[in-house]
This record gives C-alpha cells, sequence and structure tokens, in this order.
C-alpha cells in the first residue's frame, strides 16, 4: 500500500473515533444540562447555573471538535 493512502486511512479513522466519542460525551452532556434545568426548576439557582454553563463549555468543545474532525475526514 502506499504511504499516502495508508496516512490517509490513519486520518479518517482518528475523525471516526473523535466523532464516536464525541457522541458519547453529547449524551452525558444532555443530562448535565437536564439537571442544571432540574435544579433551576427546584429554585437551586446558584447550582444550576453552573451546571448550565459546564453543559455550554462541553458543548462547544464537543461541536468544534467534531467540526475539525469532519472537515480533516473530508481532506
Amino acid at each position: 500500500m502506499k504511504p499516502e493512502k495508508k496516512e490517509q486511512m490513519v486520518k479518517k479513522q482518528k475523525s471516526s473515533e473523535i466523532i464516536r466519542r464525541n457522541k458519547k460525551i453529547n449524551l452525558i452532556n444532555i443530562a448535565v444540562i437536564s439537571i442544571g434545568l432540574i435544579l433551576m426548576l427546584l429554585d437551586y439557582r446558584n447550582i444550576a447555573e453552573h451546571f448550565i454553563w459546564l453543559g455550554f463549555i462541553i458543548f462547544l468543545y464537543t461541536a468544534g471538535t467534531t467540526f475539525i474532525a469532519r472537515r480533516e475526514a473530508r481532506k
């Protein structure tokens, strides 16, 4: 196999692995945001705000890494 072709396959595998990992992280993120919203309804605003911000930061991280991984996979 040509070295360039092998390098491309390795990059695609890494990108696919990142995308699969981010899907799992997003499921956990939904739970974190849900906990934050439930705490907000129960009037624990101080704690709830931290959970919601944590969920937002995790969402930005996973969205960014997924975007970069998909862009790398297309090359």
